[in-house]
């Protein structure tokens, strides 16, 4: 939505930046590092990991599209309302690849400050981490 999305600008969460390439690459690598992590951990039998690592992977594809658009978040609330005003509002990416997100984030959380996960939502947020991550390279081409 524009208004939150306008709200993080107002508040100085999110920063126009000049489009740098080379920050963009930086970004989608370190998704595909996460994503390869998260996959071992889920391979090991490592649920909290992998919800994490997975969280972390899809939070580094999306960056890089932010960055590609000209923009740096400084919050990941913030990093979602931008994808959503920039490519979810705009069609140019599916309402899936938010809905993923935000399910991550909140998973993420869960683990992290909660200990309370599971091995669907491991393997969920892991799967999304994929799909999002080819979107956002496709669309890097």
């Amino acid at each position: 939505m524009k208004y939150q999305f306008e709200q993080c600008l107002k508040r100085g969460k999110i920063v126009r930046i000049p489009v740098d390439q080379a920050l963009v690459a930086k970004e989608v690598r370190e998704a595909g590092e996460d994503l390869t992590a998260a996959e071992h951990s889920l391979a090991e039998g490592n649920m909290k990991w992998a919800i994490i690592q997975g969280y972390y992977a899809q939070f580094h594809a999306l960056r890089a599209l932010v960055f590609a658009g000209g923009y740096r978040e400084k919050s990941h609330t913030c990093l979602r309302h931008a994808v959503e005003a920039l490519y979810i509002d705009e069609n140019i990416l599916p309402s899936s690849v938010l809905e993923d997100f935000t399910f991550a984030m909140r998973t993420r959380e869960g683990a992290d400050y909660g200990c309370v996960y599971s091995e669907k939502d491991a393997h969920d947020v892991v799967t999304s981490a994929g799909a999002v991550l080819d979107l956002v390279r496709a669309m890097l081409e």
